[in-house]
């Protein structure tokens, strides 16, 4: 039987930031630990000794990524396990028109791509086109987003309203009548009426 070892264990949570976006320490205070949980420099304690991450650690990242065990092994491992498909579209003129009134793809119109994990409720994938959103998002990378995930202040969200084009942004101070957003790289946008918002999706992962 093939053991995992300390050097996977830690390059995965590595591979699981970047796949989230974020730095090592962002990873470890969106999973609500210390910054420096998962800093390199103490990764070997004083006496020269490996030192691996709690097991508490890993479920709090893994809950706060919305990533699965088996995925998170698959990750570990390099070897992706069995999964199942999500709906895929583009992000183009007209991806409004694929979602129903509550926001969730119709059943209808999307594409499939195969998806890792099992647990797929509320999952679509969504993939970037032109280099609007660089350099965070390139042309081609596909991000998973979900219906179902709490979002919070300074998560990267899917916007889909009741009219016009979905965009994908930073989400901000939200208020009863008005949402904040911001771009993907810092900039403030205009506040937009809460009822003019049909959903807004957490981006769970994206394919870089």
């Amino acid at each position: 039987m093939t053991m995992l070892t300390h050097a996977q264990i830690w390059a995965a949570i590595d591979a699981l930031a970047q796949r989230q976006g974020l730095s090592i320490s962002s990873l470890a205070k969106r999973a609500g630990l210390d910054p420096t949980t998962f800093n390199r420099s103490k990764r070997i304690n004083a006496e020269g000794q490996a030192r691996w991450p709690s097991t508490e650690s890993i479920a709090k990242v893994l809950a706060a990524t919305g990533v699965g065990v088996d995925e998170f092994l698959g990750i570990v491992t390099g070897q992706p396990r069995p999964g199942a498909r999500l709906p895929f579209r583009p992000l183009e003129a007209g991806l409004s028109e694929a979602f129903d009134e509550g926001g969730r793809p119709r059943s209808r119109g999307w594409d499939e791509i195969n998806f890792p994990g099992r647990d797929t409720t509320g999952l679509f994938a969504i993939e970037v086109r032109g280099k609007a959103l660089a350099p965070v998002y390139a042309d081609g990378d596909i991000l998973i987003v979900s219906h179902e995930a709490p979002t919070r202040r300074g998560d990267r969200v899917f916007v889909l309203p009741h009219a016009g084009m979905p965009m994908i942004a930073v989400l901000g101070h939200q208020t009863a009548t008005h949402v904040q957003f911001f771009s993907v790289t810092g900039e403030s946008l205009p506040a937009r009426p809460a009822g003019q918002i049909r959903a807004i999706c957490r981006i769970l992962w994206a394919s870089q």
